[in-house]
């Protein structure tokens, strides 16, 4: 996802003891009302208050595309090696 993507609604200042946690969760409510198509959340390394657009399914006739299969035609066997009992 790219960083345009994301908005900060509000920065708040680490030293500021005038704001809750109440009133973060208040204003994260506030902005989810103001903006339903987007997930609210806080960001702790921006200390701020940010969104993003909430990422839809495709339509369920959509199909994704299969991996293609490995080169040669045969799909890999995964090695197994034995467990070893700890005492």
């Amino acid at each position: 996802m790219a960083d345009s993507e994301v908005r900060v609604w509000l920065r708040i200042r680490r030293d500021d003891r005038s704001i809750s946690l109440k009133d973060v969760f208040e204003k994260m409510e506030e902005i989810r009302r103001k903006a339903p198509d987007e997930e609210v959340y806080f960001d702790g390394d921006e200390f701020a208050i940010c969104s993003r657009p909430i990422r839809r399914p495709p339509p369920s006739g959509h199909k994704t595309p299969s991996p293609a299969p490995p080169p040669g035609g045969e799909e890999k066997k995964r090695k197994r090696g034995r467990q070893t009992r700890l005492t």
